[in-house]
């Protein structure tokens, strides 16, 4: 096994007696370090059988499975799961414990002290944006669905594991919040440089997570196992392909992050503006709207001259609401924006929330035009230069509010 290697799986297969098909049959894959490897197929193939053998939640059957070079079967089971992080989708808080508590809950088995402890579940719960202050001696019912999930995950962090299992992390929770999990999770990984095993059965979900993906069918078989790019441009055969799905090119804008591209400028103004300031500004640029911020530069609304009359006081509650994505979102995610939008636009913000750009639908469909090029090109066998997001001119204002940053 080479030094990149931190789970291989050789030949591992797992019946149950009175079933006549295994439930997993002679599966091999090697995971390397610090990448995010999704198993996906449709309900019943075994991918959560396949993962739960690697910490010994179901015991192996027969083959082999190591993690960091070590056969998972010589070491005390109870100590291995202790080493790897584990995420459900139930999350599986202790209820009548509190959130520092049931994070600190491996860490205190494994005999930390209390005042590291302590240390790490601040550590954590900064790291997910929950205030220690605020949240760490809440119980889970007092919590959000997100919220509980955040914590979840950091539970699974806790002991610093170098490998974790999720299986559907985040499938409980509604779209918009699955959306934020997901982006928090990989800003997350950038800096943790986990080893992760992730299950799910959505498929946009594998593409937007993984470094690469094993499409299972029926007994955990492997039907490909690729990066998300490839696996879209090339299924291995009819059965990978209709598990893909119609929309592969749509699926495409999930392989690359809004931050991956050029964004357009609005003009900002105050919410403490007076409407006449706003008028004048409007006038003088031609701008069909202007985006109004908070102190700290948090966007609130666009403010056309529709909006506002000469005998309006302040700004309150003018103009039309906004929708925003945080720059590692993927372009999908600016898509599914834009369509909730009321102005074709949606808004890119920083961790904090704070301003950073505006991405319009005519700079999207200029980088979707773009990707299918290089696309086209490679499939005629061109080698491309690197992709450049393409210099957009002043678009339409309806649909590009502000300039070219």
């Amino acid at each position: 096994m080479t030094d990149d290697v931190m789970i291989s799986l050789e030949n591992v297969s797992k019946s149950y007696r009175g079933q006549k098909a295994p439930a997993v049959e002679d599966v091999s894959m090697t995971i390397r370090r610090g990448e995010i490897v999704v198993l996906v197929g449709p309900s019943g193939c075994g991918k959560t059988t396949t993962m739960k053998m690697i910490n010994r939640l179901i015991e192996p059957g027969s083959g082999r499975i190591t993690v960091d070079g070590a056969d998972v079967t010589s070491l005390d089971a109870t100590e291995l799961r202790r080493r790897i992080g584990y995420v459900i989708q139930q999350v599986g808080l202790f209820p009548h414990m509190s959130v520092a508590t049931n994070v600190g809950l491996v860490p205190k088995m494994l005999g930390w002290d209390r005042r590291r402890i302590d240390a790490r579940v601040d550590e954590l719960l900064d790291l997910v944006g929950l205030e220690p202050g605020q949240f760490r001696n809440r119980l889970p019912r007092q919590l959000s669905g997100g919220q509980q999930q955040r914590v979840g995950v950091i539970r699974a962090l806790a002991a610093d594991p170098p490998v974790m299992l999720m299986d559907e992390p985040f499938g409980a929770t509604d779209p918009l919040t699955r959306d934020r999990l997901q982006n928090e999770f990989l800003r997350l990984q950038e800096k943790l440089q986990k080893t992760i095993v992730f299950v799910t059965h959505d498929f946009d979900e594998a593409i937007k997570m993984g470094t690469r993906i094993a499409v299972l069918g029926e007994q955990s078989r492997i039907l490909q196992f690729d990066t998300p790019e490839r696996l879209l441009a090339a299924p291995a055969d009819t059965t990978v392909a209709q598990f893909i799905g119609a929309g592969a090119s749509l699926k495409q804008l999930n392989l690359r992050r809004v931050e991956a591209i050029e964004y357009d400028e609005a003009q900002l103004v105050r919410s403490d503006e007076s409407p006449a300031t706003v008028l004048r500004r409007l006038d003088e640029s031609g701008d069909w709207a202007v985006l109004t911020v908070d102190g700290e530069q948090r966007p609130l609304r666009w403010v056309g001259p529709r909006d506002l009359s000469p005998d309006q006081s302040n700004l309150d509650g003018v103009g039309l609401p906004v929708t925003t994505v945080e720059a590692r979102a993927t372009l999908h995610d600016a898509l599914d924006a834009m369509l909730t939008s009321s102005c074709g636009a949606t808004v890119v913000v920083d961790d904090a929330g704070r301003y950073r750009g505006v991405v319009g639908i005519d700079r999207l469909m200029r980088v979707i035009s773009e990707m299918r090029e290089t696309e086209r090109s490679r499939d005629r066998g061109v080698t491309e230069a690197p992709y450049r997001p393409p210099v957009t001119p002043n678009l339409d204002a309806a649909t590009n509010p502000g300039g070219s940053r």
